[in-house]
């Protein structure tokens, strides 16, 4: 493209442009990522600690700025800006706060003090880095996204009232627990000023559409506090309404201080905990934001591929002296409403923090106290809102009362024991739940389900008649004590709701059944004990390998009316059938013994029009010997068949795969009708199960038939649409049953 071109000095404007318009937007964001980093290490290192802060804002800016560049590259929704998240950092304080006093309390220095608690931090980080790569490897990223929403809620309603005590505690030195003791003028000043801070950033989230609403109103703040103070007097140190200055930033090397420095083993087992917390609660919380990021662009992510990213730049950021950091919510959403669409604008907000840190630049003297502390309270409250504006507005009493109970179990006695109380309670509450629901998906009678043996029209009304004698039951999921005890009772009660003795079978298909534990033998035996009191005859069908030897173990196959399992419903179907009909006196050997009765059936389906005597020279009788085919798939369709006696089995194969078995045929019946009609090949193979004796009426004789008997010939059309109405009926009945 010559120089000259305007495409190419047009496409040069614009990728000016668009590379200003990011490195704006990330100066931007990098602007709050670098506030909040300011007042989270002054949570971490209060009173004679405060020293300690700059050396946590360098490892901030610094794990900030390493997973923010690899993470604004990899990622699959950008523009995303990555700092300290929040959840991490509330915890993290949690652990400063807890280990610092203690080695103080201990005897050590507090320059000892602060290089244990770094330690501390940068075990979490590595756990947290190690965490979130070793789930992204194993692509667990999908089911990661079932995370109870209470769980969620407590998570965050935890991290927004630990905030907000903090913040507390930043503007005047309070704990939560001395709020009642006596306040000076001062400390009630920077408390109210901080809280009207907050109060202006919650406004402008929550009315100012502009992107640039926040930072603007941070320097115009700054810029204004630091002039009121001035005007007042209140700007040196002693007076307390600046951020302590840190002078030089303090770099943190965790090799060489891990050498240096004793870790006590009894401190650093005393919160191993809270240091799993911190990688839990990082995985949590990632997980929560990409979901929100991607409701809010209408959009997916890849979160293996997040995960992946973010583990592996944590734990790169690791030897470098950085600490935990991910993708930040609302500077993400900062990047986008600036205009960028680029990942290079996380990229620019990286490159900001990297560069405060290797230039240590004391921010924090600039920052008046309430100006950080409002920040900290517009992002607590922020938490609170996200946590509990859902379960109110939905009126979900459940969720906002997990969610509270959580919530309360971090803040009293840490994330982790939160954490665990949160999952055991989601198990209780999904085994309730599906216990509640059942894992029978459909319960049909046999008048409903006729399975796949094509009867006679005689043994097919007496089974419609007393359909209600077979009931089907067909499970799904996952069955442990609670969902096996909701099958007993289910078919108990379906039992005990028909007039006694109406029931005679029930058949239960584990088709769709994923697993088993232990003490689903137990509810079945159970039931199997029922229906023998009852005279019901239990059968099971479709059962995996694992299962079936569980049951075994338990006896509940033994026993005279107990059969084996079957391999498919309907053959468990099939075998209740015949136990029927043989009770009603149709079964298969009534049918076999009566094969002359087959010249009295047929002048029944020909009716008075024509005589069976007219029909019978134009059928061929023939017999089969057990497995011998009748027709083979692909063959041409030139024949029916009238079933005199035995069975038929009817199977096709597709794509190459082995044969499956679709139906049988017993006596009395049609077979082949449909392809001769249709001039199509034969769509299945049928063979003898057993042996077989049919009556064949080939296409030649057929023709005969029409023009030599015209009569008989439209009687035995009239009986085929009938058998033909008759299945299709069936078919259509058995659809609708089974979408219900």
């Amino acid at each position: 493209m010559s120089r000259g071109s305007p495409v190419g000095r047009g496409g040069g404007r614009y990728g000016l442009r668009m590379l200003a318009s990011d490195a704006m937007a990330g100066f931007v964001a990098s602007i709050v990522l670098i506030t909040n980093i300011v007042s989270f290490s002054a949570l971490m290192f209060p009173g004679a600690l405060a020293h300690g802060a700059a050396t946590a804002i360098w490892a901030m800016l610094v794990g900030g700025a390493i997973v923010g560049a690899w993470v604004s590259w990899r990622t699959t929704l950008p523009p995303i800006a990555s700092g300290m998240d929040s959840p991490t950092g509330a915890v993290l304080v949690v652990v400063s706060a807890s280990a610092g006093h203690a080695l103080l309390a201990a005897g050590s220095t507090p320059p000892q003090a602060i290089e244990a608690t770094m330690l501390l931090f940068t075990v979490a980080t590595a756990l947290s880095g190690a965490l979130l790569l070793g789930l992204g490897v194993a692509r667990w990223g999908a089911s990661l996204r079932f995370v109870p929403y209470f769980v969620v809620a407590g998570f965050l309603g935890a991290t927004g009232w630990l905030l907000i005590t903090g913040g507390i505690r930043m503007a005047t030195g309070h704990r939560l627990d001395d709020l009642l003791s006596p306040w000076t003028g001062p400390e009630a000043a920077k408390l109210a000023c901080a809280i009207a801070v907050g109060a202006v950033f919650l406004a402008l989230r929550r009315w100012v559409r502009w992107p640039l609403a926040l930072p603007a109103a941070l320097l115009a703040m700054t810029a204004l506090g630091t002039l009121a103070l001035r005007r007042l007097g209140l700007a040196g140190p002693a007076q307390g309404w600046y951020l302590p200055s840190l002078g030089m930033l303090t770099p943190w090397q965790p090799l060489p201080a891990a050498h240096a420095t004793a870790l006590p083993l009894r401190t650093f087992i005393g919160h191993l905990p809270e240091l799993v917390a911190v990688a839990i609660v990082a995985l949590v919380s990632l997980v929560t934001k990409m979901s929100s990021l991607e409701a809010t662009r209408k959009t997916a992510s890849d979160l293996d591929v997040e995960l992946r990213a973010h583990g592996l730049a944590t734990l790169v950021a690791v030897p470098l002296g950085g600490i935990a950091s991910s993708m930040q919510m609302g500077t993400s959403r900062l990047l986008e409403n600036a205009g960028s669409a680029s990942r290079f604008s996380g990229m620019a907000c990286a490159a900001v923090l990297a560069a405060v840190a290797l230039l240590h630049f004391d921010l924090p003297a600039l920052i008046p106290l309430p100006i950080a502390a409002g920040l900290v309270f517009q992002i607590g409250w922020g938490f609170l809102v996200e946590a509990f504006a859902k379960p109110l507005a939905q009126r979900a009493r459940l969720n906002l009362l997990l969610a509270l109970v959580i919530m309360a179990a971090c803040v009293r006695y840490g994330y982790l024991t939160g954490i665990l109380g949160g999952l055991v309670f989601a198990c209780l509450l999904f085994a309730v739940s599906y216990a509640r629901l059942g894992v029978v998906r459909q319960h049909l009678s046999r008048t409903q389900f006729a399975g796949n043996v094509t009867r006679s029209a005689a043994a097919a009304q007496c089974l419609a008649d007393g359909g209600e004698a077979i009931q089907l039951y067909w499970l799904s999921g996952y069955i442990f004590f609670g969902s096996s005890e909701g099958v007993f009772e289910r078919v108990r009660r379906d039992v005990r709701a028909l007039p006694p003795g109406r029931v005679s079978h029930v058949i239960l298909d584990f088709a769709l059944v994923t697993a088993a534990d232990a003490s689903a033998p137990l509810g079945l035996t159970k039931l199997r004990n029922f229906c023998q009191q009852a005279g019901v005859r239990l059968a099971c069908s479709s059962l995996a390998p694992e299962l079936r030897r569980a049951l075994d173990r338990e006896g509940l196959f033994r026993g005279r009316d107990v059969p084996a399992p079957f391999a498919d419903v309907n053959a468990a179907l099939a075998w209740a059938e015949e136990a029927v009909l043989a009770q009603a006196g149709l079964g298969p050997q009534a049918a076999d013994a009566d094969a002359a009765g087959v010249e009295a059936w047929l002048q029944a389906q020909l009716g008075s029009g024509a005589a069976v005597a007219e029909l019978q020279p134009y059928l061929e009788r023939r017999s089969f010997d057990d497995g011998q085919v009748l027709y083979r798939q692909g063959e041409a369709a030139d024949a029916i068949d009238l079933v005199v006696a035995g069975r038929l089995e009817v199977e096709a194969a597709a794509g190459g795969a082995a044969p499956q078995r679709l139906r049988s045929i017993t006596t009395q019946t049609v077979v082949g009708e449909m392809g001769f009609f249709g001039r199509a090949a034969r769509s299945a193979t049928v063979r003898a199960e057993g042996p077989a004796t049919v009556l064949t009426l080939t296409r030649e004789r057929f023709q005969r038939l029409r023009h030599e008997r015209p009569d008989t010939a439209a009687a035995f059309y009239e009986f085929l649409l009938r058998t033909l109405s008759e299945r299709i009926r069936l078919s259509e009945q058995m659809a609708l049953a089974l979408g219900r």
